[in-house]
């Protein structure tokens, strides 16, 4: 208990009370209650009951440092017949001992009423108060070693409380920067926010009033956007951002505390008096230095905030700061998106008007780049057919002229093949959608067919055409690219040398090994290319200056395209020139790892699979088509029957079912989608019936249709009398195999 007597405060402590209480008996009573992490307070009366307890004491007391100022101490505990008030100075309500007396050491004679020891408490290296012990007479060394103990105990516990203390400090800290967090992810509005923070600030600080200022845009005035704890008609809606106390806070920033508000002079804030507020703290929003407002938040008693909260109010306000940087930029973004969205809106009768234009204009050129396809594709089919037929002696034995003529337009058939490819993947290529199908390509046989298919140019052009001379290594060498895309490059690089070197100029080949990759060069003696030039050669529609140039014919994309299709394959492609000397372009293409191998493409008649007794229906409605099929497939050994139409194929199938079936898609009338469906669809050995679809239409699209109604396989036309024989030949022996698999494992009944 204690009790009040003048201006002093005598404590007393009813010794027995407080041992039934405790449960202490000494200082190793004392280590008990730290260990099992006893309240301070607790602790603090458990040592001076303790310090009690040894002999010789007659009262003991704990002075501790103030919380709100380190040079002044607090009785913390005390008991014992001794009014410790006398020790004490400053008010009644909050007694303190002076950091002089609390620094006593050892003993020290109290005026004829006995004898003081002081036993300093010692934190971190730092004396923070004393242990004092009120005794009759010196204290002996035993008793003084027991207090010494006593001493370092409440040092202990004096420590973890400030540990515990500047834990909880730092916890505030972070739940205050995790809502302002939350506020910033969550893109709320400014309104909103400035609301949030007025109400947060208020709870966080134990504040009577919150207000949240916004500077303007002129950054002349605040505006009033938040409040808490006050009327709105009580508080101005704009106020000077020049003058008073929130004026210096906007130029200086930082914080700003008032004590009291009525001694500080200029304030400019007279509208709290009608709210009796005696006291604020001001902190001022900036983000980067600029200034964006201001928080206050008012006390109505004298006071100001402590240092750890004044750590806390500062960060809120750094976070303050970012939250409303944020929701102006959200508001900022959603006005310049509504305005957009008036844009788009003005714009989107035209733009509908052009999208259908363009949806019309594209599948325009879809379907002619399919009918150019097919229409192409058809006729070529015999051509390549024919000649195959012709050069594999089907008609009868050939000479060597003859046999090389042929070979001639198989490679301008194959050729004119691959253009009509380009011409379709050109859409495949503007789009990034082409993928290169790298294989090894001999270097020696990719040149030499490059050249003879330019051979006849050159000479319609007098343009001589030299040999090619190659080193042994690269002879022996491949390429690791897509052979048609290679070839390509290759016949568009000649050509271009072709067409712009005068009459009586040279264009020549070599080839050279750059490390893993080959170097090949196209030269010619041409006009040559001015140095200016030379760094928009690969541009699209890029074209030469000089009058012979001007006077070729070419759209300006080639080098481009072959520019795209070298980087395609992981090559690089360059040109040196020197203006009316001529030009070498080249490029640089993979090298395959394995040198030796020789990808060659032979002229010669290759050996034929023979189909005898194998028995094919071929349907196709062109008649030049179904003729080319039925010489190859017969010249095999197999027995032919040719239907024009869906329905003539399905009347011969009905007579009799044939070993496979080709067909084409675009039949008229009646589709090979639908003769394939038919096939597929019936309930007998027809089901299982090898198809092989033949078409001119070679849009992925098409091929994908096909197979998926059921086609074994998909070849476009044009194609050679061999691949279709190789793959007659596979399908009927796969069928045949899987049949005899399926009988055999059919059970016998005996």
């Amino acid at each position: 208990m204690s009790e009040r007597s003048g201006s002093r405060t005598t404590q007393i402590m009813d010794r027995t009370v407080l041992t039934q209480a405790v449960g202490i008996d000494g200082p190793g009573g004392v280590m008990t209650l730290i260990e099992n992490g006893e309240e301070a307070r607790r602790i603090y009366n458990a040592i001076a009951e303790a310090a009690l307890k040894i002999s010789g004491v007659n009262a003991a007391a704990i002075m501790l440092s103030s919380d709100r100022n380190n040079n002044q101490h607090e009785l913390i505990a005390g008991t014992g017949d001794y009014d410790f008030s006398e020790l004490l100075c400053g008010t009644q309500s909050e007694p303190t001992l002076d950091s002089k007396d609390a620094a006593r050491q050892l003993t020290s004679e109290l005026d004829g009423k006995g004898y003081q020891s002081s036993f300093e408490v010692i934190c971190l290296g730092a004396p923070v108060g004393a242990l004092i012990c009120i005794s009759e007479l010196p204290l002996p060394s035993p008793a003084k070693d027991k207090l010494m103990l006593l001493a370092h105990h409440t040092s202990v516990v004096f420590e973890r409380q400030r540990l515990s203390n500047t834990l909880q400090h730092f916890l505030d800290r972070l739940q205050v920067l995790t809502e302002i967090n939350q506020l910033i992810a969550g893109n709320v509005g400014l309104q909103r926010v400035v609301k949030s923070l007025a109400r947060e600030s208020a709870f966080r600080f134990a504040a009577d009033i919150a207000l949240t200022f916004i500077l303007s845009e002129d950054k002349t005035t605040l505006e009033v956007k938040g409040g808490y704890g006050c009327a709105p008609h009580l508080v101005p809606k704009i106020m000077p951002a020049d003058r008073g106390v929130l004026g210096q806070a906007v130029r200086v920033g930082g914080h700003l505390s008032i004590s009291n508000l009525a001694t500080y002079p200029n304030h400019m804030l007279d509208f709290v008096k009608e709210l009796e507020i005696k006291s604020a703290d001001i902190c001022c929003l900036e983000v980067r230095g600029e200034a964006l407002g201001i928080i206050l938040i008012g006390y109505k008693h004298e006071t100001s905030i402590t240092p750890s909260d004044l750590t806390r109010f500062e960060e809120f306000c750094q976070g303050a700061a970012v939250a409303i940087a944020n929701a102006r930029t959200q508001e900022r973004i959603q006005s310049y998106t509504e305005r957009l969205e008036e844009l788009v809106e003005t714009r989107t009768s035209d733009l509908a008007v052009q999208t259908s234009r363009a949806e019309e204009a594209n599948h325009a050129k879809s379907q002619f780049l399919a009918n150019m396809s097919h229409e192409l594709r058809t006729p070529l089919t015999a051509i390549v057919g024919y000649s195959s037929v012709i050069a594999d002696g089907i008609f009868g034995p050939l000479n060597d002229k003859q046999r090389d003529a042929l070979n001639a337009i198989t490679r301008s058939s194959d050729h004119l093949k691959n253009l009509i490819d380009d011409v379709l993947n050109l859409a495949r290529i503007e789009s990034g959608k082409e993928q290169a199908e790298p294989t090894r390509v001999a270097i020696k046989e990719l040149l030499t067919q490059a050249q003879k298919l330019m051979m006849q140019t050159a000479i319609g052009k007098g343009i001589t055409l030299q040999p090619i001379t190659l080193s042994e290594e690269i002879q022996n060498s491949a390429l690791w690219v897509d052979a048609k895309h290679v070839h390509q490059i290759l016949i568009n690089m000649m050509s271009n040398a072709i067409k712009y070197t005068p009459r009586g100029g040279k264009v020549w080949i070599d080839a050279v090994i750059a490390s893993d990759k080959i170097r090949i060069n196209v030269h010619d003696t041409g006009v040559g290319i001015p140095p200016d030039r030379i760094s928009k050669l690969f541009e699209r529609f890029e074209r030469g200056e000089d009058a012979y140039s001007k006077n070729q014919e070419g759209t300006g994309i080639g080098l481009n395209l072959t520019q795209h299709l070298v980087e395609l394959n992981g090559g690089r492609i360059g040109a040196e020139s020197v203006a009316g000397e001529g030009s070498t372009f080249w490029i640089l293409l993979p090298l395959a790892s394995d040198k030796n191998v020789k990808v060659t493409q032979t002229e010669a008649v290759e050996p034929v699979a023979r189909l005898d007794g194998l028995t094919v229906l071929v349907v196709d409605d062109n008649h030049d088509t179904c003729e080319v099929l039925l010489q190859v497939l017969q010249s095999a050994g197999a027995t032919v029957k040719t239907a024009n139409t869906v329905r003539d194929a399905v009347a011969a199938l009905e007579l009799s079912i044939p070993d496979i079936v080709l067909t084409d898609l675009a039949i008229p009338g009646e589709s090979g989608v639908v003769l394939i469906e038919h096939i597929r669809n019936s309930h007998s050995a027809l089901a299982t019936l090898p198809i092989i679809v033949l078409s001119a239409c070679a849009f992925e699209s098409d091929r994908q249709q096909a197979l998926k109604a059921g086609g074994s396989i998909f070849i476009p036309k044009p194609f050679r009398p061999s691949e279709i024989i190789k793959a007659v030949r596979h399908l009927t022996l796969a069928s045949a195999m899987r049949t005899r698999s399926q009988s055999l494992t059919v059970p016998t009944l005996v």
